[in-house]
């Protein structure tokens, strides 16, 4: 199920629209207090591996590249139980200070984009202190991220239509970190609304009822790597019990 906070919906998504504070001097300010990170250009899938140590492509087909040797923040490298994938081995950490710390990424006017951050702690510091830090694009504050479990990837995604040539993806407040950042661009007029210069799209939950299995489906199933979650785990807002004589269908 999509909609947003006006409650449309249609599909399978769950979304809410976010205000989008437009400020002419967003870019300005990311640049001039030397905030910005890394600046990369990038095709139609960028999968970006914060402290990767080299380009790999996983077993789906996405190809993964490493960040390039950073001014700010630190290396830290995490071993979580069950997790193998390459690209939750290490993540970026930054100060605890007022700054924000941004990854600056070229984009194509005009055109819609999904965002996906990602963040795995794995006691990367040995404190079992949970972080809690904001992440923001560009002006406009995103999402404040609370780390409750150390072996929990938590995920924040959004959709929006990219007015400039670039994109900042900022981590700011508490003690921030990085695990993955993803960018992937739509076709035509996917997503499409008629406010959406104003607002993005916040994704809350994307929901694959009547799932065979708890895998998630994504890439290359999904042409575009939306990432669709069994309905049969567990979750907060997810389907939670089954009515009697409830089928699944295939179709």
């Amino acid at each position: 199920m999509e909609g947003d906070t006006k409650g449309s919906a249609k599909g399978g998504e769950s979304s809410a629209k976010k205000d989008v504070q437009r400020s002419p001097n967003a870019q300005v300010m990311v640049f001039w207090n030397h905030f910005s990170s890394t600046l990369m250009f990038l095709t139609d899938f960028v999968s970006f591996d914060c402290e990767g140590k080299e380009n790999f492509t996983e077993e789906i087909g996405l190809e993964w590249t490493p960040n390039i040797k950073l001014i700010y923040g630190e290396t830290a490298g995490i071993s979580v139980a069950n997790e193998t994938r390459r690209q939750y081995q290490t993540l970026r950490h930054f100060p605890a200070d007022s700054r924000k710390y941004c990854y600056t990424l070229y984009v194509i006017s005009r055109s819609r984009y999904l965002l996906r951050a990602t963040f795995l702690y794995g006691n990367f510091d040995n404190n079992n202190v949970y972080p809690k830090f904001d992440i923001s694009l560009g002006a406009t504050h995103w999402s404040t991220t609370v780390i409750s479990d150390a072996s929990t990837i938590e995920v924040r995604e959004l959709i929006f239509l990219a007015l400039s040539p670039t994109i900042s993806v900022c981590l700011s407040n508490g003690q921030p970190f990085i695990s993955t950042l993803e960018l992937r661009q739509f076709n035509g007029s996917i997503y499409y609304t008629d406010v959406e210069e104003l607002y993005y799209l916040s994704v809350s939950a994307r929901i694959n009822f009547g799932a065979n299995s708890e895998a998630p489906v994504r890439y290359p199933d999904d042409p575009f790597d939306r990432i669709w979650e069994s309905d049969s785990l567990k979750k907060a807002n997810y389907l939670v019990d089954v009515a009697a004589r409830t089928e699944k269908a295939s179709t």
